[in-house]
């Protein structure tokens, strides 16, 4: 259940700014903004579909950071799970962007799950 009015696309749009401002040499993909390549769907080798991330970012020494927006409770722990261990391959972290009233849940999903390598963000209400 959502318990905020934002979208996506409204957190991306904030984000993808400061992202940019960031780093210099940085190819930035994401599906929830217009004029941005879309991410394509990241796999293990043995599966046959795989999970899309909502904005990655790859700069010129080949580190990856994957930003995910989680609006609601119904958190997929596999899906974050791949994320956090595909990023710390690339020298990269999970970034996960959360409404504030959502913080604790998420930070309970990421210990229970001990999902490591990831960095809890949120959006004020």
């Amino acid at each position: 259940m959502n318990i905020t009015s934002l979208t996506k696309q409204q957190v991306a749009k904030s984000i993808v700014p400061q992202l940019e401002e960031q780093a210099y040499d940085m190819s930035l993909k994401t599906g929830l903004i217009q004029n941005y390549a879309p991410c394509s769907p990241l796999r293990t080798q043995s599966a046959h579909n795989g999970f899309i991330p909502d904005i990655i970012t790859t700069e010129k020494n080949g580190e990856t950071n994957i930003y995910e927006i989680q609006l609601n409770n119904n958190i997929n722990t596999e899906k974050w799970n791949f994320f956090a261990h595909f990023t710390k391959e690339r020298h990269g972290k999970l970034h996960i962007i959360v409404p504030e009233p959502n913080l604790s849940a998420a930070e309970k999903v990421i210990i229970e799950n001990d999902i490591r390598n990831i960095k809890l963000m949120y959006v004020p209400n």
